[in-house]
């Protein structure tokens, strides 16, 4: 028997179902269900009844209940008797987050707690709430609202859109560029099939706007490394395509309503609530800082 069947049981009784469970801990509906069989293998008992895709507890799951919230509490504890200023902070991010904003947060960091280790994983965004929601990283960079039961969020921005294009380029002489401004330009848009870029296409079709796209790619610091190669413009999250602005490229507010919020996920009982909490701040004063290039 492992922590992770205690935690699995536990997740279990608190839910009342496998898959909350799952959601709960951030793992697959079927890795919880291989975890109960494993436990009550273990015990030698059945624990739950199931009935209507529900579990519900026998007498001898209630008699465990305390023993395993004892057991909990004390490797928790545990846990957080530990050292951790010499253990890395895991942080998750996509790719031009991590240049842009986790970068000079770190430096920042380090003149707080001198020689915090980190590990920068890059992820998506749908990647990075599963990855915190299951312990793998401390804190990711996500999206905002993040909606999981394990997780809690920090805000940092809500942003509008830009159209990031060359500085010598007609349009950067506009102090606002419209749908109907772009009808004759290259387009190098992100993520199709993702809410952004079907907001975006919405516009165009509203417009009556049939765009010339010439490349499609996922991240802003890919599409803005087209643009500089003089390829097109791309439309993007004001803060990531400010982030890049600068090296012969500008941005200028595209004329809709689209907004962009960005949050820190971490779990909500942390092992190092104080390092995250001055991390996180650290990363919201980079953030703003770059929207006021």
């Amino acid at each position: 028997m492992e922590i992770r069947h205690i935690r699995a049981f536990r997740a279990i009784m608190q839910t009342g179902s496998t898959v909350e469970a799952a959601k709960l801990l951030g793992v697959s509906q079927p890795s919880i269900s291989r975890l109960l069989a494993e436990f009550e293998a273990a015990t030698g008992e059945r624990l739950f009844i199931r009935a209507n895709g529900r579990l519900t507890p026998r007498e001898v799951a209630e008699l465990l209940l305390p023993d395993v919230e004892r057991t909990l509490a004390g490797v928790e504890g545990l846990l957080n008797q530990v050292d951790r200023s010499a253990m890395p902070l895991r942080i998750a991010a996509p790719a031009g987050v991590v240049t842009r904003i986790i970068a000079p947060a770190m430096r920042r960091l380090q003149g707080d707690r001198p020689g915090q280790k980190i590990i920068a994983e890059i992820m998506s965004y749908y990647e990075i709430v599963a990855a915190v929601a299951s312990g793998r990283v401390d804190l990711g960079f996500v999206k905002a609202p993040v909606e999981h039961p394990a997780l809690d969020s920090f805000d940092l921005v809500t942003v509008g859109t830009d159209v990031v294009l060359p500085a010598d380029h007609p349009l950067a002489r506009r102090h606002q560029i419209a749908p109907a401004d772009l009808r004759a330009e290259s387009l190098i848009l992100l993520g199709r099939n993702r809410p952004f870029r079907v907001q975006l296409d919405q516009l165009f079709l509203q417009a009556g706007i049939r765009p010339e796209i010439l490349i499609e790619t996922q991240a802003v610091s890919a599409a803005c490394s087209f643009v500089r190669e003089g390829l097109g413009v791309t439309i993007a999250n004001a803060l990531l395509a400010r982030g890049e602005s600068g090296d012969g490229l500008v941005c200028r507010p595209f004329s809709s309503a689209l907004q962009h919020s960005f949050s820190l996920a971490y779990l909500k009982n942390p092992s190092r609530p104080r390092t995250l909490a001055a991390f996180s701040r650290h990363i919201r004063d980079v953030a703003h800082g770059i929207l006021q290039k």
